[in-house]
């Protein structure tokens, strides 16, 4: 074993984030499908006001959007103040510009200054937002499920000369989910191999809860990909907040429940490959879902099980989603098991995760179809998180349709869905960061988008 330095040198970039808001375009025609909420205003028709095109819808989830204050003073300094208050407290952050001769001040294309952020970005103002400390509940709750009023003032010195309330709506709010126990697998399973199931109590310790689906949302097909997300219960990147963004981009998900360590890079919780070969099954037997098109999701201590079941089972998984772990098993903490048994034998693993093993990767040249995973050069939760990446894709080689992204200053926070003012830095971490989610979920979306057309 060895520790190895980065061989792949693709990184995010500023002129990455100007190509993948276009992208983002994609993105906002799905929120329109869904008919999510708008955005009121308090400004007339003349006089400084905030304008934005028609049919631009905003919801928590927010790539950068045209938004523009016009009819200010030339010249002048204004300052600009998003604040949003609510039972649980109190959110708020500023940004000062200089108006341009043209008294219009494009968000998209202007600098601020004395803001969280240094460059140019529609949505700072909502990313940057600070607030109280919530649990994961808690923030859940306020930013998938509710309407976010957000109000946006402008102010010249201490006078308020324009202001507009945007309604951030929760994507979450109306998506439809069902619980999978262990009977639905067993009953799937036997289905698809011609058997009968064999018959379990209900609500016994043999029929647990083993995951939850979330249906297709912005439907064009009557089968859709699907994605098995094994969950990540960081705040903001858990499957409260991924699956509703993965449905919306058309896709079924089923989330598996994982549990992790306090370090953040072991799992402590072990899975069989039984139940996911069971998952894949109840999949299959879904009329709305293509099984042709099955892709893995996983990010920080979830990425191995993402890799590792992908390489088990690549003739039912398409491809993989990942991002900011270890890309080969690790030992759970002070054990020296897995957190995979298959056949009831623990499959090996790797004790120290600042080693990186090539040997240890999974093979992912087997799959058929694209991979996205990423990763941070100076991660602070896995400092070889690079490394790792570059064992896994030294076993893949290079293939069209892969997309391999690696930040030079974002934070490992980099899965979570953009626009969230969820785990973001204050200065040039947090703009990276920002910047590194734009990248990962434009590319899960094209390839989402490319599979949903196969």
């Amino acid at each position: 074993m060895r520790a190895r330095s980065g061989t792949v040198r693709r990184r995010f970039a500023a002129a990455r984030v100007a190509r993948a808001a276009h992208a983002a375009v994609a993105v906002l025609a799905l929120v329109a499908v869904a008919a999510l909420s708008g955005c009121t205003s308090t400004a007339v028709s003349a006089g400084p006001r905030f304008v934005t095109p028609p049919l631009i819808r905003y919801t928590s989830v927010l790539w950068p959007v045209p938004l523009q204050l016009v009819g200010a003073e030339p010249g002048s300094r204004v300052r600009l103040e998003a604040r949003m208050s609510t039972a649980r407290g109190v959110w708020s952050s500023t940004a000062t510009y200089t108006v341009p001769a043209s008294g219009a001040l494009d968000l998209a294309a202007a600098k601020p200054q004395l803001s969280r952020f240094s460059e140019p970005d529609s949505a700072g103002l909502f990313w940057s937002l600070r607030g109280p400390q919530l649990g994961q509940q808690a923030l859940a709750q306020q930013w998938m499920r509710e309407v976010s009023p957000v109000t946006v003032t402008a102010f010249d010195g201490s006078r308020a000369i324009a202001s507009r309330t945007f309604r951030l709506q929760g994507i979450g709010a109306d998506v439809r989910t069902r619980t999978v126990f262990t009977r639905d697998l067993l009953a799937a399973t036997a289905a698809r191999s011609g058997g009968t199931a064999p018959r379990i109590p209900t609500q016994t310790h043999e029929d647990v809860q083993v995951g939850t689906f979330y249906s297709a949302r912005s439907i064009e097909r009557p089968r859709t990909p699907a994605v098995v997300v094994f969950d990540d219960p960081a705040p903001g990147a858990s499957g409260d907040f991924v699956a509703p963004l993965l449905s919306l981009f058309g896709a079924s998900v089923f989330v598996v429940p994982m549990s992790r360590s306090a370090d953040g890079v072991r799992l402590s919780s072990i899975v069989d490959a039984d139940t996911i070969g069971g998952v894949l099954d109840w999949l299959d037997e879904r009329p709305d879902v293509d099984a042709r098109q099955v892709f893995a999701f996983g990010t920080s201590q979830s990425e191995q099980l993402a890799l590792w079941s992908a390489a088990r089972f690549p003739d039912r998984l398409t491809g993989v989603f990942a991002a900011g772990g270890a890309t080969a098993l690790l030992c759970l903490p002070s054990s020296p098991v897995g957190p995979v048994f298959d056949g009831g034998v623990p499959e090996g693993c790797m004790i120290d995760p600042l080693l990186v093993n090539d040997a240890a990767t999974p093979p992912l040249s087997v799959l058929r179809g694209s991979i996205v995973i990423g990763c941070s050069v100076h991660d602070e939760t896995l400092p070889t998180a690079c490394d790792w990446l570059d064992a896994a894709m030294a076993t893949r080689g290079t293939r069209a349709g892969d997309v391999i992204l690696r930040d030079s200053a974002a934070t490992h926070d980099t899965m979570v869905p953009p626009g969230l003012p969820i785990a973001v830095q204050d200065g040039q971490r947090g703009e990276a960061t920002e910047h590194a989610r734009i990248a990962f979920w434009d590319a899960v979306l094209n390839v989402l988008l490319r599979s949903g057309r196969a």
